[in-house]
């Protein structure tokens, strides 16, 4: 050990280090000149609590400037944008007093249930991976800490802290770990956490191939590793794995690092990460802590101008300043701009759609409840109004919103909704349909609609934004970063996605996304990379080189705007690979009748694959066919690049022998559930003593009043008493005893 102050520390103080002093800072230790780290949530904004925070650090935050989630701000498929964005964000958790900001989240969209999507950029690996570090990277620029999440294979949120992900190795490398790996790479991160799930049978926070092998030991991190809250299985498994931080704190955690420190079991282990752990809060105090918040917000509108996707226009918008127009749609008062759970922003400042438009319409009506339940008299007032009408502006929003801890049933609209949308249809002709939603949702509703404006959660500006798209002040030039499929069963994960809460098998391998539709054009009602404008774009002169392709961009209509062309790389035949990946992409903007030559490098990530069989990426020798478009069902040019590379061929992803690994419940020969410090909540219901049944029973029905959440709270390990109950191990080992039938201690 280098660090003499940590060095001369003893065991005591040192397994201070390895858990939270609270829910949001680390430990300071005097002693060796080690002050604390403070953590924030943030993807969408600043989350800051004051002080320590609540023990579950749900409660209220101070005020901070709410941008788009990131599936909104993905959208945009500006990297400049990503990244001025992240040293905004960044700049105001250093205000806040945060050293390390809990974003961006780099999982993969493989299914459209997952609660968490809108936390997410994309269901492409390449273009995650670019966003993610373009974010990172400004977050880095204010001085303040960027933390990777969730690693890896975080892709629901059912039962999220016991399923296994089961993944074969070359979809693993492919899909599920590139974007982390451009990330890491690209913007050299303070942190990366750990996901809560266990991938093949370990869990991610304590898995030595994640942590050791591929991060540090590939990547090259040199940052902290910290656990997802409440996300630690075994503290001393995943010591030794390289998890440096567990969060929040967690008295337990010391108790088992001291025991294992003083039995010889943790080696050098303890020093390293205390290091690593020393050298972060060393770092992280040396940053300016200033922000303007008025031109954060302000920013945060050239956000959400760039977020919007215009999925349909038959020449509705923009909307004619003369024209009279109904607003319709519980939604027009209070947009969704942001999703549920621990990324929720208090916004320093929204406004509601009504209030941006309310000088220009000729009324607005509610139309329908949140709620879903049907309500007659609001249904006739929006139809009255409807009628006298020129056209109708209809918004459209899921009543719960996008949620942290909570997948979704289906990708439908509530029905209340969709029934008004269709009435007004067959009074008025010209019916602009505007989605706040940060997720998939099923459009089959909108043949009759004149425009589609899929707003997203675009943060405290949304309202603005959208208002400015509907009259024209602001052209839409985002594009969608997932595949809207024509239903839920044309998805290839949908089979395994909710098959048992205790693992997940993603049988599909690669297939995720367009990867799987591009040749199923019947199957998509939206393809990826897919947005509209209120001008057009010619692509042509396309000349490929060995480092990259050059082509050209005409605005051929009649208004300036921004468009985002896309490469796309079709492989060799041997290579088993997907029929198309996006390799490559440039957002530019062009005036009328304007010019550009746009120039799209290769790199290291373009022509790769990778070969399970030996364990190593290599480049398959052959012909990569190259397609430049506006989506990725809409290739505008053509070429190909001969390679010689390393390897003559691959194997495609071997999915045929995914066994999950059993999640292990002790039970008595009459099959009572012998209770453990990792059984989860709700397998207590049927725990050997009965006060273990009462404790289950009364503990779900309170967690069933927020039914949101109750899929991923009814499976909480009884571990998390001492994460976020603040239980001493003597307390929890007690009520364990209790749960098995035991009150009184063994005295043997």
């Amino acid at each position: 050990m280098k660090d003499e102050n940590l060095k001369n520390l003893n065991i005591d103080k040192k397994a201070l280090l390895f858990t939270g002093a609270d829910y949001w800072n680390t430990a300071r230790i005097d002693e060796a000149c080690i002050p604390s780290v403070r953590f924030s949530d943030g993807p969408t904004g600043v989350r800051a609590q004051k002080g320590k925070g609540d023990n579950l650090g749900i409660n209220g935050s101070l005020p901070a400037t709410c941008f788009p989630t990131h599936s909104a701000l993905a959208c945009s498929w500006n990297k400049s944008l990503l990244a001025e964005t992240g040293a905004r964000i960044g700049g105001e958790a250093a205000y806040f007093g945060v050293d390390v900001l809990l974003a961006p989240d780099l999982n993969i969209k493989r299914n459209p249930l997952c609660g968490r999507n809108f936390e997410y950029f994309s269901e492409d690996p390449y273009l995650n991976g670019k966003l993610g570090a373009a974010y990172a990277s400004g977050v880095a620029s204010s001085g303040t800490g960027a933390c990777l999440k969730h690693f890896a294979a975080n892709n629901r949120e059912h039962a999220r802290m016991v399923c296994d992900s089961v993944v074969d190795g070359r979809t693993l490398r492919e899909v599920y770990l590139t974007a982390f790996e451009i990330a890491v790479k690209e913007s050299k991160p303070a942190a990366v956490m750990t996901a809560y799930n266990r991938l093949n049978g370990v869990y991610c926070n304590e898995n030595n191939y994640l942590l050791e092998t591929v991060l540090r030991g590939e990547w090259g991190f040199g940052g902290i590793v910290v656990s997802d809250w409440g996300g630690t299985h075994d503290r001393v498994a995943a010591l030794c794995a390289g998890a440096d931080v567990e969060m929040p704190k967690c008295k337990l955690s010391v108790d088992e690092i001291k025991a294992a420190a003083n039995q010889g079991e943790l080696n050098g282990n303890l020093d390293i990460c205390a290091e690593r752990i020393a050298n972060l809060a060393r770092r992280q105090r040396e940053k300016k802590a200033d922000s303007d918040f008025e031109e954060n917000a302000r920013f945060a509108k050239t956000c959400a101008d760039e977020c919007a996707v215009l999925l349909k226009n038959d020449g509705a918008l923009p909307v004619n300043n003369n024209e009279k127009v109904a607003l319709i749609g519980c939604f027009a008062e209070k947009p969704l701009i942001q999703g549920g759970g621990s990324s929720k922003v208090n916004p320093k400042a929204a406004v509601s759609l009504y209030s941006c438009l309310k000088d220009k319409i000729c009324g607005y009506a509610r139309g329908y409840k949140k709620s879903g339940k049907p309500d007659s008299s609001l249904s006739r007032r929006a139809l009255k109004l409807c009628k006298k009408a020129e056209k109708v502006v209809f918004c459209f929003g899921l009543p719960d919103g996008d949620c942290e801890g909570a997948d979704r049933q289906n990708l439908n609209l509530p029905e209340n909704q969709i029934s008004l949308f269709r009435k007004i249809c067959t009074v008025n002709k010209n019916v602009v349909a505007v989605i706040f939603s940060g997720s998939v949702v099923d459009t089959s509703w909108d043949e009759r609609a004149s425009a589609v404006l899929l707003a997203g959660l675009a943060g405290q500006s949304a309202a603005q934004s959208v208002a400015d798209i509907l009259y024209g002040k602001v052209n839409p030039s985002g594009k969608l970063t997932e595949t809207y499929p024509v239903s839920l069963s044309c998805v290839p994960s949908q089979k395994y996605f909710n098959e048992s809460a205790y693992f997940t098998v993603y049988g599909e391998g690669m297939d995720v996304g367009y990867r799987h539709f591009c040749d199923r054009e019947n199957e998509i009602k939206y393809p990826f990379g897919f947005g509209l404008s209120y001008t057009q774009f010619n692509y042509n002169n396309l000349t490929v080189t060995h480092s990259g392709v050059n082509f050209d961009i005409t605005n051929t209509g009649k208004v300036y705007g921004g468009e985002v062309a896309q490469v796309y790389i079709s492989f060799p035949q041997s290579a088993n690979a997907p029929k198309m990946q996006l390799k490559g992409f440039e957002k530019v903007f062009l005036n009328a009748g304007e010019s550009k030559r746009v120039y799209i490098p290769f790199d290291g990530y373009t022509f790769r694959s990778y070969d399970a069989d030996n364990k190593k990426w290599v480049t398959v020798s052959g012909r990569y066919q190259i397609y430049i478009g506006s989506s990725s069902a809409d290739f505008r040019l053509e070429g190909y690049f001969d390679i010689e590379g390393d390897s003559e061929g691959v194997s495609a992803p071997d999915v045929s022998n995914l066994t999950p690994a059993p999640y292990e419940i002790k039970r008595t020969k009459r099959g009572r559930v012998i209770a453990d410090i990792h059984t989860p909540f709700c397998e207590l219901k049927n725990a050997r003593g009965l006060f273990g049944r009462l404790f289950s029973k009364t503990a779900l029905s309170v967690v069933k009043r927020n039914k949101t959440v109750y899929g991923s709270l009814e499976y909480l390990p009884l571990r998390t008493l001492a994460q976020f109950g603040g239980f001493k191990k003597r307390t929890i080992n007690r009520l364990i005893r209790m749960f098995n039938g035991v009150f009184f201690k063994d005295k043997k």
